[in-house]
C-alpha cells in the first residue's frame, strides 16, 4: 500500500503543480479488480486522513489560484446545466476558458450556449463570482440551439402512430403481480 512518505510526495506535486481544481476520491475496493486482493491495504482511518489532507491543500491552493483572477476579464460560456443560481441573485453560470466555474450577473437575452465577457469581482475555492455589468455578450448558434428546444413546440400530427413511451402494465396473470 501506499507509504506516508509516498503521500507526501503526491502532496509535494499536488504543491508544485497548483492545480486550479481537481476531482479526488478515496480509494475503496472494488471486488473483482486486482487491487482488491493485494496485501498491505491501507486501514479505512488513514485512507480518510490522507484524504481529508489532501483536499484541504487543493482548497488552499485553489482559492490562491482564484484570488489571482479577481480584477481580471474573463470569458464565460454560458452552461446550460447550471443556470439561474436562484430568484434573490440572478446569477448564471458558465466555464471560463481555464475551465472555472463563473457564477455572473446576467440580463434576459443571454442564454445558454452564448459567450460572455465580464470582469471577477470575488473568488472562492470553487468559483468565482462577477457582480458587475456585462462587458459584452456574444449570441452563439449553440445558444439559438438552446432557445429553440425551449420555445413551445405546436402539437404535430400523429399520423395514427402510437405514442412513443413505456408500454402500459399488464394485468397481474394468475394472481402474480
Amino acid at each position: 500500500g501506499e507509504t506516508e512518505e509516498d503521500f507526501q510526495e503526491t502532496l509535494r506535486v499536488v504543491r508544485e503543480a497548483r492545480f486550479a481544481s481537481a476531482y479526488t476520491f478515496q480509494y475503496s475496493i472494488r471486488p473483482g479488480t486486482p487491487a482488491a486482493t493485494m496485501p498491505d491495504q491501507i486501514p479505512k482511518e488513514v485512507v480518510q486522513d490522507r484524504y481529508v489532507r489532501l483536499v484541504a491543500e487543493l482548497e488552499e491552493i485553489s482559492w490562491a489560484e482564484n484570488l489571482t483572477k479577481v480584477g481580471s476579464k474573463v470569458e464565460v460560456l454560458v452552461a446550460v446545466g447550471e443556470g439561474r443560481k436562484d430568484s434573490a441573485t440572478g446569477r448564471m453560470s458558465g466555464r471560463a476558458r481555464d475551465g472555472r466555474l463563473v457564477h455572473f450577473s446576467t440580463n434576459p437575452h443571454v442564454r445558454p450556449g452564448d459567450v460572455i465577457e465580464t470582469v471577477i469581482t470575488y473568488a472562492a475555492p470553487h468559483h468565482l463570482n462577477a457582480d458587475g455589468l456585462l462587458l459584452s455578450h456574444r449570441r452563439t448558434r449553440a445558444g439559438d440551439v438552446w432557445e429553440a428546444g425551449r420555445a413551445v413546440k405546436t402539437p404535430g400530427t400523429l399520423l395514427g402512430l402510437p405514442t412513443v413511451g413505456a408500454p402500459a402494465p399488464l394485468p397481474p396473470v394468475n394472481g402474480c403481480q
